[in-house]
């Protein structure tokens, strides 16, 4: 203590002042992101149902198919019927089932040439199951941009989505904007903490019920006032910390806002953490996320595999082999490593890398859409090359898995996405009412410097 008061610098960061500071300033440069994130995010908490109710028509049960005595084709049939009737069409991505009466689509990626040119283009292809025809609609692929103007309800959910995380600007620059206020966000989840704690002191009874009152007004000492009447003993740490839980009412509109940001903030205080910091991970998992996770915990790459002089277009292996060999590999997988197949996702083919991977939903996903059990094997020679679990094998991936699926609202159905769209809210509410606490201190300020200094002036002027 004595060597900090020593150093003028560690002596600062030390006190409590200097940490509201830094509260207040971080505060004020998030207070635009998380309102426009926490407003969009208790919408897109259902986005799902939105999106039905607004375009049905970008959906496969919109166009329903007749359903015939004959079976239906062979997924990996239908698939190298789409690539015949689109020429210069990739489709690397392949459910495992052909359901009866229901459209049958792929995402392809179309390659065209125009002298030294190459384009890429992204499309869907559509066919009837029965007979591999295809059917002329125009389902969104979700490997190509929306287009943001203007917004009509084909868009608008797109719209909130860009939004949500970019501002809406189509690049880099807002993903990264967006990730450093979430960096900002997720160190001042423990800086908002922190204030909230007692102060500490050598002398439990104050001298005067005026401590807190420059903070909330008469509010808050005629409380003091009263506290003091009637104390007879020390108070314990949490008979001190519990007035920082509860919100009082009725009181004044200062008092009011400081305590629905105080006790909000406490109360909701893991699940702010946990959309902070998985935002961090979504906007900068590169330059922050994946090296603090590797730091702090055991995490397995996502494709660790190298990238071939020449992309295999033609793998020895086709699709329908590799399904079979993936399918196998799992089940020897999950005998090993004690965990079981619940459902089939598919199979995806990399040229780039050479390799295919087989998808498949198991007992350590906590969803089939945000988390996936992915094994990797061999295009040319069919071996095993690797496999990742979402839980229960690296912990920074356990926590990864959890985060992602926190986020992206995909556990605990209907309860959990309202409690969501609340959340937002919340958010929305605590950086509105922090931005009103800092007018108004600022305010305050203002006011005093103003009376203070002319009449300070006029005295000296007098001596």
């Amino acid at each position: 203590m004595f060597g900090a008061r020593r150093n003028p610098t560690l002596w600062l960061i030390m006190t409590r002042q200097f940490w509201v500071l830094i509260h207040r300033y971080a505060g004020l440069y998030m207070a635009f992101f998380l309102i426009v994130a926490g407003l969009t995010g208790s919408i897109l908490a259902f986005r799902g149902e939105i999106e039905h109710w607004l375009t049905p028509e970008n959906y496969d049960e919109y166009y329903p198919i007749t359903i015939q005595a004959k079976p239906v084709l062979d997924p990996f049939e239908l698939r190298e019927r789409a690539m015949a009737l689109e020429p210069g069409a990739q489709c690397n991505s392949v459910p495992p089932h052909t359901e009866s009466g229901k459209v049958f689509t792929l995402a392809c990626e179309i390659v065209t040439h125009k002298g030294k040119d190459e384009t890429t283009e992204y499309r869907n292809i559509s066919l009837n199951p029965y007979t591999g025809e295809r059917i002329p609609i125009n389902l969104p692929n979700p490997f190509n941009e929306p287009s943001l103007w203007p917004v009509t309800r084909k868009n608008i959910m797109a719209c909130i989505l860009l939004l949500h995380y970019e501002l809406l600007l189509g690049d880099e620059v807002g993903l990264k904007i967006f990730g450093i206020a979430a960096l900002i966000w997720t160190l001042d989840c423990f800086v908002g903490f922190y204030l909230t704690l007692p102060k500490f002191r050598s002398n439990p009874f104050p001298s005067s019920a005026n401590i807190s009152a420059s903070h909330f007004g008469r509010d808050c000492r005629n409380d003091g006032l009263k506290k003091m009447g009637s104390q007879t003993k020390p108070r314990s740490f949490w008979q001190r910390w519990q007035v920082a839980w509860k919100i009082k009412w009725p009181s004044s509109t200062q008092r009011l806002n400081f305590d629905l940001h105080r006790a909000s903030g406490l109360w909701f205080w893991p699940f702010l953490f946990i959309f902070a910091w998985s935002s961090v991970m979504f906007n900068l998992r590169d330059e922050v996320y994946n090296p603090v996770m590797k730091r702090l915990f055991e995490v397995s790459e996502a494709d660790p595999y190298q990238t071939l002089p020449q992309p295999l277009y033609h793998p020895p292996i086709d699709f329908m082999d590799a399904y079979a060999i993936g399918k196998r590999l799992m089940a020897e997988q999950a005998h090993r490593k004690g965990f079981t197949v619940l459902k089939d996702l598919g199979l995806d083919y990399d040229p780039v890398k050479g390799h295919y991977s087989y998808l498949a939903h198991s007992s350590r996903d906590l969803t089939e859409i945000t988390t996936v059990t992915t094994l990797w094997l061999d295009a040319t020679s069919g071996a095993f090359k690797g496999l990742k679990l979402s839980t229960g094998e690296k912990s920074g991936d356990t926590i990864t898995a959890w985060l992602v699926s926190l986020h992206l609202v995909t556990v605990w159905g209907l309860p959990y996405r309202m409690f969501v769209c609340v959340f937002g809210l919340v958010i929305s509410m605590l950086s509105i009412t922090g931005v009103y606490i800092w007018f108004k201190k600022r305010r305050t300020a203002t006011i005093k410097r103003n009376i203070i200094t002319p009449v300070a002036n006029l005295s000296g002027q007098v001596n």
